[in-house]
């Protein structure tokens, strides 16, 4: 009986691939809250802010764990005291491996450009429509050639370096922006390469629908840029399409979204999930930094008006190119 248990802790969980993605489509879900714990912020290891129960297959409990951190390094201990061979470790970019060094442009720009910014008392900033730019997406991919990204926090690095388990950068970005990306990750001591699901000659860039929207998507040199979509039911794609199955994930983000989409669709293929929510970084708009935003959308919108005018002619218009 004990080497029958054994054997099932140790070995990945059998998920037919052909069924991973539909299996997270239908979000099966039960989850069980903690009370007193749905809204707090949580920095340990064995306090997580709430636990999902499930079943897989075997009859066995499916661990569905999340928690609040402003530090990596916890990740990186939940995912050294699994089995390496069995458990993949999954990155977001922006707010969680690397942030920007300018708000324009930045992770929360974005937020707030869409009306979704909170100021430092978590009301909604509104945004006014001169406030806002013509092409955003046009002006991300300008903004991500032109910026620098800084680390999180000053060991990261080290940290992320430091799991010997098979690592997935999942990002929200669009595949449009890889050369920027790339070069910020090589930048920070990110290389992926010899971490990545597929050989080093070998990338992945396909159409993918989901609810109705049709987004191009791309997988190279371990890093997964979806273009926005659902990262739960993309991942779960690309494990799929890779010939990759994994007993359990740890995954690091700075959306909560994103933790909450991850944990359904991995509770549905049966994969044990460790979710950490990465508040390190703040999300709060400063009145400062509306201003400063201002001024660097006028300034870009003249660098463009007098140098590169055909451009400039079609973002005044939006004809946006992304």
């Amino acid at each position: 009986m004990l080497k029958t248990l054994y054997l099932l802790q140790a070995n990945v969980i059998r998920i037919k691939r052909k069924s991973l993605t539909c299996a997270a489509m239908l979000s099966i879900s039960s989850t069980v809250f903690l009370t007193g714990c749905a809204t707090g912020q949580h920095d340990r290891i064995d306090d997580p802010v709430h636990v999902s129960v499930g079943q897989n297959e075997f009859s066995g409990e499916i661990v569905n764990e999340v928690y609040s951190t402003t530090d990596l390094h916890d990740a990186v201990v939940q995912a050294n005291s699994l089995d390496a061979q069995t458990t993949l470790v999954v990155f977001d970019i922006d707010d969680t491996l690397l942030t920007a060094t300018e708000f324009f442009g930045s992770d929360k720009w974005y937020d707030w450009q869409r009306g979704r910014a909170l100021n430092e008392s978590g009301v909604v900033i509104p945004t006014r429509e001169t406030e806002k730019v013509n092409c955003l997406f046009d002006t991300l991919g300008m903004v991500f050639e032109i910026a620098t990204n800084k680390p999180t926090q000053p060991d990261m690095a080290n940290l992320v370096h430091s799991v010997s388990n098979d690592v997935v950068i999942l990002t929200a970005r669009s595949g449009a922006y890889r050369a920027g990306t790339m070069r910020e990750l090589a930048r920070n001591d990110l290389d992926f390469t010899d971490k990545s699901l597929t050989s080093p000659d070998v990338g992945l860039h396909y159409d993918y629908t989901l609810d109705g929207r049709t987004a191009r998507v791309s997988y190279v040199d371990g890093v997964f840029m979806v273009q926005g979509m659902n990262k739960g039911v993309m991942l779960l794609d690309l494990l799929e399409r890779t010939g990759h199955e994994y007993s359990s994930v740890v995954f690091v983000d700075d959306k909560q979204h994103n933790i909450d989409n991850m944990g359904d669709a991995l509770k549905s293929a049966g994969i044990n999930f460790y979710g950490y929510h990465y508040t390190r970084i703040s999300k709060a708009v400063t009145p400062e930094e509306v201003v400063q935003a201002n001024a660097s959308r006028a300034a870009l919108g003249e660098l463009l008006n007098t140098h590169f005018e055909d451009r400039a002619e079609h973002i005044n218009h939006r004809q946006c190119d992304y």
